[in-house]
């Protein structure tokens, strides 16, 4: 009888554990049909428990296109043509180096923080063409204490294999809109 209590009891705790880590949202679901003259970048990342904290902005023309999570995918609907996709996690563009005049000599130390600084970003580049679907790969990882995104290009047969342990990322600019 108490191998059984304890049985259950531990059960229960997988249970509620795991239902702690989930994603919100819908699983994965392609895009019905891709508007007319245009394409779709899926951005996803893989559920990891390395970096499972870690959320960053993926951009596009200096705009937000999503905030990438740990096991999240967001469709990305663009026009054909070059798309540069970056992100970046540490900020130190608020620093007093961003804001005040370049000094006349360069100092070591601001240096190495600006390599730490540009380490932090990835991008990549897709030259999209209509009515094509393409995958990026968001991963996270921690160097300097500082969390790194990376982003990458993958096959569209990795992609479609990966993305289906996502959950769809609601769009929360346009829900802020609206």
């Amino acid at each position: 009888m108490r191998h059984r209590s304890v049985s259950i009891a531990a059960s229960l705790i997988g249970v509620l554990l795991l239902a702690g880590c989930a994603t919100h949202g819908f699983g994965f679901r392609p895009v019905a049909k891709i508007p007319r003259g245009m394409a779709v970048i899926y951005i996803y990342r893989t559920p990891e428990f390395a970096g499972e904290a870690l959320s960053y902005d993926v951009k596009a023309h200096d705009k937000v296109v999503t905030t990438l999570r740990n096991g999240g995918y967001y469709p990305y609907v663009v026009r054909p043509g070059l798309v540069e996709l970056w992100a970046r996690t540490a900020s130190r563009q608020s620093s007093y180096r961003h804001t005040t005049p370049a000094p006349e000599r360069a100092n070591p130390d601001l240096l190495r923080f600006k390599a730490i600084d540009d380490a932090a970003k990835s991008a990549v580049t897709l030259d999209v063409k209509a009515g094509q679907v393409y995958y990026v790969k968001g991963e996270a990882g921690v160097r300097y204490f500082v969390g790194r995104p990376r982003l990458q290009v993958v096959s569209p047969e990795q992609g479609a294999g990966e993305i289906r342990q996502c959950t769809l990322i609601r769009d929360e600019t346009r829900e802020a809109r609206d």
